[in-house]
């Protein structure tokens, strides 16, 4: 379910009438620093892992885990194996949105009620951004403050909303979350595909230690998906060293491109 091996190797997408057919090629990267458990957690969903995947599309999901007590892993690693795996075992003529929310909504009970059961956790929670790529068309399903970025030609667009406190002593507090109370609201969004198009996930230990400048440098700067989310992770742990930061770093990059007969698959 959970792949560590896609590299850059190509995923095709369906076929949709009257468009170009496309492939994926996938790139990713998480650590933490050292001395410290990595708390973020992420997903890559094809083919090889589940055939499914060939017909309702192959799907990407990074989450954050937050808590007070070092169980944070717990939350992230929970909400992206039950979100990729309940995805798929869904009912096929569901539509995507709500099978998403309903598979998110499974996650966020879960864990409210252990929350709710265990004080001592000091409340665990995570974020969730996921991607699914279908066709012609991407489908993103976001809470929380990890980011999904697109880059398009020369346009450099985020795609999500962080949903943090806008107060400047809060600002790294999460208003929504996986498990941080039994309402759940999630954000979805969706747009076509369009050879060349990058994306970039990743949780704040990325984005916000680098900055959206060097990450737009990064991707700029070309070269593989897999070298470009391997820069990512490495400058922001280098970043973080010389302040004694402790953010997990992990960065997802997918290029779409058109599809080759015969790319190595």
């Amino acid at each position: 379910m959970i792949t560590e091996e896609v590299g850059t190797s190509a995923d095709y997408l369906g076929l949709t009438l009257g468009k170009p057919r496309l492939q994926l090629r996938f790139g990713h990267a998480s650590t933490a620093v050292p001395g410290k458990i990595n708390e973020d957690f992420y997903g890559i969903v094809t083919a090889r892992e589940e055939p499914e995947a060939r017909t309702r599309g192959v799907a990407v999901a990074i989450a954050d885990g937050v808590s007070g007590n070092g169980s944070a892993r717990l939350a992230s690693e929970i909400t992206v194996r039950s979100l990729l795996r309940d995805f798929y075992g869904a009912p096929a003529h569901w539509n995507i949105a709500p099978t998403i929310d309903r598979v998110l909504r499974s996650a966020n009970d879960w864990l409210s009620a252990q929350n709710a059961r265990n004080p001592d956790l000091e409340g665990v929670v995570s974020t969730a951004t996921m991607m699914l790529f279908k066709g012609n068309h991407y489908y993103l399903a976001h809470i929380g403050d990890s980011r999904a970025f697109c880059k398009r030609g020369r346009t450099w667009r985020q795609l999500t909303i962080d949903h943090t406190w806008q107060r400047r002593d809060m600002r790294h507090v999460l208003k929504r979350a996986v498990g941080l109370d039994t309402h759940l609201v999630v954000d979805y969004t969706d747009g076509e595909l369009l050879p060349g198009d990058v994306f970039v996930m990743a949780t704040d230990g990325v984005w916000e230690v680098l900055g959206e400048r060097t990450l737009r440098e990064v991707i700029d700067a070309g070269g593989d998906v897999q070298t470009i989310a391997d820069d990512l992770v490495r400058r922001s742990v280098s970043s973080q060293a010389q302040y004694m930061g402790r953010n997990d770093a992990t960065a997802l990059v997918v290029a779409v491109e058109k599809f080759e007969r015969h790319a190595s698959a």
